[in-house]
């Protein structure tokens, strides 16, 4: 028996989702950074503090989507500057979903932090051409 070969190919979605300390509603409280359709297959990215959180003691975030909020990374230092890759998980959504961030924070509010979430996916079953 032989593999039936489908000539349909997805093109990856990237999504840029820029963030900042004062648009989490409370520490510990996943936010839904970008929505993904039926059928989204994480494929890549990544998570860029790019001006370090300042609170007391820590900054920790989590990116996930509505079942676990540490699906595609957990314990990125948010107080420092740096890229974390988040992994991909092989996770088909059967439903739209989100994906989120999480900031959980010691000691006093931040007072600044910022960063960016980059998410690739595709979406399985829909072509946008087709080779062969």
């Amino acid at each position: 028996m032989t593999i039936t070969k489908d000539s349909g190919r997805q093109e990856v979605v990237c999504a840029d989702v820029g963030f900042s300390f004062d648009e989490f509603g409370a520490s510990g409280v996943a936010e839904a950074a970008l929505d993904l359709p039926q059928n989204a297959v994480v494929v890549g990215g990544f998570l860029v503090i790019d001006t370090a959180f300042d609170s007391l003691t820590s900054d920790t975030l989590t990116v996930g989507d509505g079942d676990s909020d540490d699906l595609y990374v957990a314990g990125i230092d948010g107080t420092a500057a740096a890229l974390s890759a988040i992994v991909p998980t092989g996770k088909k959504y059967t439903v739209p979903d989100t994906i989120d961030i999480k900031w959980t924070g010691v000691g006093t509010a931040p007072t600044q932090g910022a960063g960016r979430l980059i998410v690739e996916y595709i979406v399985d079953a829909r072509a946008m051409f087709s080779q062969g």
